[in-house]
């Protein structure tokens, strides 16, 4: 076990950590606040945007940014006062140990899923001879960058194979 194993390892344990004090329910909450955000605001914000114009005269690229983290702002609250809501229900029931046993299985697998990504794009790209070795030398760096190239090429295939659908109609 090398320098890289052992950080590697001490980010999956905060990960594990981190899910402990939130417990599973805020974690998927504040995920799901992320995404669903994310997704809204670049779905929504064109409307909005215009609705700001008509009320204020800022420039175009201002009132955009703005209706934009609005939009993320609001969700991202909501999801996570649902989440707190949740994990307040969940305390009053005595499921307490569950939501945080949950949390840190939760959070473990999130922290590896990033690392996973990160390090399959980072073997993917040319790196300094030096990186590339301790990248070799880690056990842990090697299989996770192994599950998210996995991944990756997964994501990619099922990509060509929607793109392929949709031409064939």
């Amino acid at each position: 076990m090398n320098f890289l194993d052992i950080l590697l390892w001490i980010i999956l344990l905060a990960c594990a950590v981190k899910g402990f004090m939130k417990g599973l329910v805020r974690e998927v909450c504040s995920l799901l606040g992320v995404i669903a955000g994310a997704w809204a605001a670049f779905s929504y914000y064109g409307a909005l945007t215009a609705t700001i114009r008509s009320l204020i005269n800022l420039p175009q690229a201002v009132t955009a940014a703005v209706a934009f983290l609005l939009i993320y702002l609001v969700l991202g609250l909501l999801f996570f006062f649902v989440g707190h809501l949740l994990t307040v229900i969940f305390k009053i029931m005595l499921l307490g140990w569950l939501n945080r046993f949950g949390g840190v299985v939760f959070g473990f697998l999130q922290g590896a899923f990033i690392l996973c990504i990160l390090l399959a794009l980072a073997v993917s790209k040319p790196v300094p001879a030096k990186i590339k070795g301790y990248l070799q030398g880690s056990s842990t760096a090697r299989s996770l960058s192994e599950t998210g190239q996995d991944m990756i090429a997964g994501w990619k295939s099922q990509g060509r194979a929607a793109a392929i659908r949709t031409q064939s109609r």
